[in-house]
């Protein structure tokens, strides 16, 4: 099991270059990947979102680059024709605001004239996909370190509902006997004679819309199959948040028919319980 959140650094030489790959990962219900640092560099980009892709199933993943050429400044070039638009520009704004100051170079270098020389992308993607690499795989180590803590505490969680299920099937069992002995007791009292065969008749229908078995059941496969869950190595996020949804479902419908103030408070402790995996399912990829 793994978690959604982490952080890698990967920093890699090659070509003559140094590039440096930040990736961070949140939670997310879906996959969401962003590539920043290379936009004027599109089939890096590309390369990197079809890296991320394979890598990972779930989460917002945000991956930033950075390069330069190693011990050199990145060479830049004379865009002429941007030049002489930007000399033209800055003529008229000196003639129309009475500047005494005439254009010069250091204008054009400020403004932009001279433009970054960028590499060849096949020659920059050796550093880039070493560095990436390393990225993945300090994140996926981070989002192991933090899968392990979480699958922790949803069988802590597991627990708790096994405690609440077989708390809660004495408390229904016990619901029924005590209804019945109330109704027995209220008869009695009034002095009304009633035929045994009724009175058992009109008990079993009481039971049957009382029953909970069923609802107890489904909650009980549900808490074991969470414990298989949290066996697997492959991503369960969407399914234990699926599976977390359904058992506060059951416990609605248990906390509905409970007829009895200890079968209620027992119900609303399983959808507690329920909505606490959820929560927690929601950082598992």
């Amino acid at each position: 099991m793994r978690s959604m959140t982490g952080f890698g650094r990967g920093r890699a030489r090659a070509e003559g270059f140094l590039v440096q790959a930040d990736l961070r990962t949140v939670n997310h219900r879906f996959l969401e990947v962003r590539v920043r640092g290379l936009s004027e560099l599109p089939g890096l980009v590309h390369r990197c979102e079809e890296r991320l892709r394979e890598a990972f199933t779930r989460g917002a993943l945000e991956l930033a680059v950075r390069w330069e050429l190693c011990g050199e400044v990145r060479p830049r070039q004379l865009n002429l024709e941007a030049a002489r638009r930007l000399m033209a520009d800055l003529s008229r704004l000196r003639k129309e605001l009475a500047i005494e100051e005439d254009p010069g170079l250091s204008h054009l270098i400020s403004l932009g004239a001279f433009q970054e020389i960028l590499p060849e992308e096949e020659v920059l993607w050796p550093a880039l996909s070493e560095a990436l690499d390393q990225a993945i795989a300090g994140v996926m180590a981070a989002r192991e370190a933090e899968g392990e803590r979480l699958a922790q505490v949803l069988a802590r969680e597991a627990g708790i509902l096994e405690e609440l299920l077989d708390q809660a099937r004495r408390e229904a069992e016990a619901s029924l006997e005590k209804a019945a002995a109330r109704l027995r007791a209220r008869l009695e009292g009034l002095d009304i004679e009633v035929d045994p065969g009724r009175l058992e008749q009109e008990l079993v229908l009481w039971a049957e819309r009382a029953d909970v078995t069923e609802e107890l059941d489904r909650l009980g496969s549900h808490v074991k199959r969470l414990r298989q869950l949290l066996r697997e190595q492959e991503p369960v996020g969407r399914e234990l948040e699926f599976l977390a949804q359904e058992m506060g479902r059951e416990a609605g419908t248990l906390s509905a028919k409970a007829r009895s103030a200890p079968l209620g408070q027992t119900a609303l402790a399983i959808r507690l319980a329920a909505e606490r995996v959820r929560e927690q399912a929601r950082n598992v990829e």
